[in-house]
């Protein structure tokens, strides 16, 4: 369940170049390998977030999805 609100995602547009999906994979594959890493206890929240920041993620905005989550999943119990 923690992984489905943590989740990350590639949003791409029909005119994105192979070079630039490409790119956009490798990132998504480091940035789900720090998910796991921090989901099972091997690394911080502070951590996580600056890996996240080197795959290019915008944290401020992942953040508040993982807020938005949260609560999607506090009205749903």
């Amino acid at each position: 369940m923690l992984t489905e609100i943590l989740n990350l995602q590639i949003i791409v547009t029909p005119d994105i170049e192979k070079t630039e999906s490409a790119y956009l994979i490798k990132q998504l594959e480091c940035a789900e390998l720090a998910l796991n890493a921090f989901v099972k206890g091997d690394l911080s929240l502070s951590d996580y977030c600056d890996i996240l920041l080197l795959c290019d993620v915008n944290v401020d905005d992942y953040l508040l999805q993982v807020e938005d989550n949260l609560s999607a999943i506090g009205r749903m119990t």
